[in-house]
């Protein structure tokens, strides 16, 4: 009697590590799911700001136009000087 006892034990083990595999993998599914999620909301959120940043830029130097040249002008020169050494 007492291999029997050993014998239904063990496929009782057998069962919910079985059990525990399949819980396993959902979980890592639902996770993978979450994060998936995460990354599309943030990269809307990188593109939303990304456009707001533009459209600010474009209204500045649509508003201050000589600003805007002489900035580039300068930001262009600094370049130029750092890339020469």
């Amino acid at each position: 009697m007492m291999s029997n006892q050993n014998g239904s034990t063990t496929e009782e083990m057998r069962e919910q590590i079985a059990t525990l595999r399949k819980d396993v993998a959902r979980m890592t599914a639902s996770a993978a799911e979450d994060v998936k999620d995460g990354f599309g909301a943030a990269g809307r959120q990188v593109a939303r700001s990304g456009r707001e940043a533009r459209d600010g830029v474009i209204d500045a130097v649509t508003a201050n136009p000589l600003t805007a040249i002489g900035i580039a002008a300068g930001v262009g020169y600094l370049i130029g000087v750092l890339t020469r050494r």
